[in-house]
């Protein structure tokens, strides 16, 4: 199974995913917190907006990374920096 992931996904594709997944659990419990009992628990809600800058914060830094890398190859400096 290892093996079948490590083919399937680079090491950003499975951490994302990852991330994902788990707001995504956060999600429907807090859903369903909030049908049972009408409120939600502050740390839920915390951990939810932890989530959505996370992702945000990994959208963003992918796009800076391949801004950077257009940037070299137009200027002719060859490879960009490694990672």
């Amino acid at each position: 199974m290892k093996k079948f992931l490590m083919q399937s996904f680079s090491a950003d594709e499975s951490r994302i995913s990852a991330i994902i997944i788990g707001f995504f659990i956060t999600l429907i419990i807090s859903m369903q917190q909030y049908i049972l009992s009408g409120t939600v628990d502050e740390n839920a809600k915390h951990l939810l907006i932890t989530f959505v800058y996370v992702i945000g914060g990994v959208h963003v830094s992918n796009q800076v990374k391949e801004y950077v890398t257009i940037e070299f190859r137009r200027n002719g400096k060859g490879s960009p920096p490694e990672e």
